[in-house]
């Protein structure tokens, strides 16, 4: 009996093995090679995502005061000389130190070592320690605090909106180990024109009195190395103190861009606030009066209609910043707005429990921006899920773009923004886990660049519109009304109105019920307010008998708040 096989060619395997080999050998050449680009490699040529000890000193490190070793501590009240121990610091203070700080404090002087930087007079010199500052007086006292009172004027916010510093110029960051996404966000904070015209006209080091590390003094000796450098630098001075930011951040390791600019806003704020007594010894009306919340704050509604007795109920929320998702087949911010805007319904499984009705009933659901911030940072939700479930669309953004379509009011024309820096995460495979971040920002005299790193590339308009964005940061054209509650004056008019109408035809009664500040201030926080109904709503409700009509709005009179003013309107028997 005879076995009949294949025949095996012994030569064409073994030339099929080689070449696959090689093939494999050259694919990971070609991966290693383009991912130099994006992260810093080890020794043994994989990824070095590990906290490096090398990386861990500044280029900008300067030397003890005492004993001339690398310094790692500075002086809490002075912020200008710098020790490598507590045992030197407290050697210096009793060796006359204690005298000299005042006077450090006073001048502002350079901080002592052979890095000392030589600022030109001419961009810091007409910094005045008279002028207010972000923390009050010592003889202030924090439990004087009161609904009213304000911690940072309003019209100095205006003026550092409209402040023109034309000598101003992008200058590169090195990478210290996968910070490309630390990189762009200091790159765009850097032409946040109202921080920046604070930090280096008035000077936030020279008042700040937290015995730790503070965000603002790092960011402002930033600035100044940025604005007086003629080459890239290293931010090491702010990169390791990514733990200290917030979250689970940390030096090394690839993050995301969004969680760490949320992460300096919330760090911002809450120094803004702690100078004062923290969030929550100030009241909720007198946080939204810092620096950071006339910047980065707006405020976003949550309206739930029922379709069954057309109660509407209003949740208000502070924004600091506007994230949007990418749904279907849009194409561009204005569609992932609308979307965002959408009206929702609650049916089904998820059912919305009416007040009114005491009863879980269908209601639709819309979100808008009830009071549109000066700095609007919007976030395009690319990262949907998996390793490999980025969305790299492109989706279209405008240069000059208008919230108006998006407001709870519909807006007036006045919510205009123009385009001032765009974030981009690069990425190979759509993969979501690791990538390399870049962004563009326009200077002061309206001139485009694109900084990737220690890379600085001036490039013209068309090519920032043409990328495919992660982040965009927008500044209002006119600066908006001082208070989160931007459209008392309208809601005062449309108040007005009513009261007139009503006792001309006689056919409307009204009732107003006063309360504190303190309550107002947390109802449109975070509060529930039930007010008039949206016909198009009611329109898919199987109930659209005749029900009452309540109105509410929040009016200021003579200083006073006025919390709610409700309205029944009754048909009338002829």
């Amino acid at each position: 009996m005879h076995e009949v096989g294949l025949p095996v060619d012994l030569n064409f395997f073994t030339q099929l093995i080689l070449t696959l080999f090689f093939l494999s050998l050259g694919l990971l050449y070609f991966v290693k090679r383009t991912a130099a680009k994006y992260f810093e490699l080890g020794s043994s040529g994989g990824f070095d995502t590990n906290h490096r000890r090398d990386f861990m000193v500044p280029e900008t490190a300067t030397e003890c005061a005492v004993c001339g070793k690398l310094s790692t501590k500075k002086c809490s009240r002075c912020k200008s000389v710098r020790y490598c121990s507590a045992e030197c610091q407290k050697s210096d203070w009793s060796s006359g130190h204690n005298r000299k700080c005042k006077l450090f404090r006073v001048t502002d002087s350079s901080p002592v070592g052979k890095d000392k930087l030589n600022f030109k007079s001419s961009l810091f010199g007409n910094r005045s320690a008279s002028k207010l500052a972000l923390a009050p007086q010592l003889s202030q006292s924090k439990a004087s605090l009161k609904p009213g009172d304000v911690l940072f004027p309003y019209e100095q916010f205006v003026k550092y909106f409209y402040w023109d510093e034309p000598k101003l110029a992008p200058c590169g960051l090195t990478n210290c180990g996968n910070s490309c996404f630390a990189n762009v966000v200091l790159q765009c904070l850097s032409w946040t024109r109202p921080l920046v015209a604070y930090l280096l006209e008035r000077g936030h080091k020279r008042e700040c009195r937290r015995n730790d590390w503070c965000f603002f003094c790092e960011f402002e000796t930033h600035l100044e190395r940025a604005n007086q450098s003629r080459f890239p630098f290293s931010p090491m001075n702010i990169i390791s103190r990514l733990p200290n930011i917030g979250g689970n951040l940390g030096y090394g390791r690839q993050e995301d861009a969004h969680e760490l600019m949320r992460f300096v806003i919330d760090m911002m704020q809450s120094v803004c606030l702690d100078e004062f007594g923290g969030e929550k010894v100030v009241p909720p009306r007198v946080q939204e009066t810092t620096l950071i919340q006339y910047i980065f704050g707006g405020l976003l509604q949550s309206q739930v209609q029922c379709t069954v007795c057309s109660n509407v109920s209003d949740q208000y929320e502070n924004m600091m910043d506007l994230t949007v998702e990418i749904h279907g087949d849009a194409v561009s911010l204005e569609e992932c707005l609308d979307q965002f805007t959408a009206k929702e319904w609650l049916q089904g499984d998820n059912l919305y429990k009416c007040d009114r009705c005491n009863d879980y009933v269908k209601a639709c659901k819309r979100l808008s921006v009830r009071c549109a911030p000066n700095i609007l940072t919007i976030t395009l939700k690319r990262f949907q899920g998996g390793r490999f479930g980025k969305l790299n669309k492109r989706i279209s953004f405008p240069e000059t773009f208008d919230l108006g379509p998006y407001m709870t009011s519909g807006g007036e024309g006045s919510d205009v923004y123009k385009l001032y820096a765009v974030i981009v995460h690069l990425d190979m495979l759509n993969a979501s886990f690791f990538g390399h971040y870049i962004c563009y920002v326009k200077d002061f005299r309206g001139n485009w660049y694109r900084i990737d790193d220690s890379e600085v590339e001036n490039v013209e308009l068309e090519d920032v519109l043409s990328q495919r964005a992660y982040m965009l940061l927008y500044s209002r054209v006119q600066t908006r009304p001082p208070s989160l509650r931007c459209e008392e004056v309208q809601d005062e008019k449309k108040t007005d109105a009513l009261n007139t109408e009503s006792s001309q035809n006689g056919s409307v009664e009204s009732s107003v019920v006063e309360a504190n500040d303190t309550s107002v201030s947390s109802s449109l926080c975070n509060g529930t307010i039930s007010h008039s109904e949206d016909p198009e709503c009611v329109k898919e409700s199987s109930s659209s008998s005749s029900s009452p009509l309540a109105v509410s709005v929040a009016v200021s009179e003579n200083g006073k708040e006025v919390a709610e003013r409700v309205i029944d309107t009754v048909d009338s028997e002829s």
